[in-house]
């Protein structure tokens, strides 16, 4: 299938090519048609393979997109100039959505894209210490008026998906192994807070994915993973392939689905001077979690290296001029063309 698709875009690159033209400048508005309107079919022998590319058995690739940009001055603020072979983008901000993102998000839709948003508890729980620091208050985030304010916002969040195509649920937790009675009580309440409102949303949204994502280990009733796509697992702190190997067998506790794992990486950040996240020592953790995705055995490993999980996706674009070159690095190393 991944030839399939490299031949349908080799012929929708080179109409595009043939559009380039050497013009002067001109003090008035020139629309040029798009590829689309001059190679139909072309164009339309390329979607039809991203479709039967993204729907065929294949290492799928989220992506998280900074979409704070409501005015945008360059493609790079665009979902549509993220690579086409993208499964899943994560808009961050999901609310109040600009004409343009909802062009974007029916664009990239018709190439197979799916187009959710991350529900994240951490973020909550950060948002309500800074709200209590501020004003002098309880910082728990083990209280009922904490359970209070994380119900409002979790009902705020779920309220954003009638646009999308489904959530990522974020929930980090902590370990329960050696809490004290009172301790679990409290932890579960939260943790049931978040399981209900999860799985209501899910029992009204059958028909869009739902994605977890932290460490389902944390998780004392573990039933809501039967009815994820995917487990995402953060790799903090890992910068190697041994660390990230034991991180994930630690994720894989009884209850734990083994069949849908992605591990989430990040870009490395827009200047090549800035090495503050992204890398493994001197070198690229995205190429370097690839490579380790692309090499699972899952006879072997006990579970299955499906894909990974993109941070910062915007980053590559504005790094690599506008090609998004180790992006798409990745994603040719997780599915390569057939060779003969």
């Amino acid at each position: 299938m991944k030839n399939k698709l490299k031949t349908a875009l080799g012929l929708f690159a080179m109409g595009s090519l043939a559009m380039v033209s050497c013009t002067d400048v001109e003090s008035v508005e020139i629309v040029q048609p798009t590829v689309e309107e001059t190679y139909p079919e072309s164009y339309a022998a390329y979607v039809q393979a991203l479709n039967e590319y993204k729907a065929s058995d294949h290492k799928i690739v989220y992506a998280w997109f900074d979409n704070s940009e409501k005015v945008p001055q360059s493609a790079g603020q665009h979902i549509t100039s993220i690579p086409d072979s993208v499964d899943v983008i994560s808009m961050m901000y999901p609310e109040l959505l600009a004409e343009f993102e909802l062009n974007d998000m029916e664009e990239v839709r018709g190439k197979g894209t799916k187009v959710v948003y991350t529900v994240s508890v951490p973020d909550i729980e950060q948002a309500w210490v800074d709200q209590q620091f501020a004003n002098g208050g309880d910082q728990s985030t083990m209280t009922s008026e904490f359970n209070a304010y994380l119900q409002i916002q979790l009902d705020a969040l779920f309220a954003c998906s009638a646009s999308f195509d489904g959530v990522i649920v974020e929930f980090v937790g902590q370990d329960p192994t050696f809490m004290t009675e009172t301790t679990l009580a409290a932890y579960e309440a939260k943790q049931n807070i978040v399981l209900n409102a999860v799985s209501t949303w899910k029992n009204a949204n059958a028909d869009k994915i739902l994605t977890w994502q932290g460490k389902p280990q944390n998780l004392t009733d573990k039933s809501i993973l039967t009815s994820c796509d995917c487990i995402i697992l953060d790799i903090d702190d890992v910068e190697d392939t041994n660390r990230l190997m034991l991180t994930v067998q630690q994720a894989l506790t009884e209850g734990v689905p083994t069949d849908n794992i992605l591990i989430a990486v990040s870009t490395t950040p827009e200047s090549s001077s800035d090495t503050s996240y992204g890398y493994w020592g001197s070198t690229r953790a995205l190429g370097e979690v690839a490579n380790w995705v692309s090499a699972g055995y899952p006879a072997t490993d006990g579970f299955t290296r499906a894909g990974i999980a993109i941070y910062n996706v915007q980053n590559d674009y504005y790094a690599t001029g506008g090609l998004y070159t180790y992006v798409k690095e990745a994603i040719n190393t997780l599915n390569p063309a057939p060779t003969k």
